[in-house]
């Protein structure tokens, strides 16, 4: 393989494996549970653009904290 075939793979991965660590965390901190988050992230690695646009579509909309936050702020 060469140079140019070498660099537009490594920077492939470099971006399936960016976008699987940004589902991790927001999966998490969406409230789901740990081994759907880890789902969720390994499937986004494998199916890279299909796996981030369907999980953009799916994700809960709020963000767990969001819900203690506004709580906390009401007493």
């Amino acid at each position: 393989m060469n140079g140019p075939g070498i660099a537009i793979m490594l920077a492939l991965v470099m971006a399936a494996s960016f976008s699987a660590g940004w589902v991790l965390r927001d999966a998490q901190a969406r409230g789901l549970p740990n081994r759907k988050a880890w789902t969720w992230a390994a499937l986004q690695f494998v199916e890279f653009p299909v796996f981030l646009w369907l999980y953009r579509r799916i994700r809960p909309l709020r963000l767990r904290d969001a819900t203690t936050a506004a709580l906390s702020d009401e007493r």
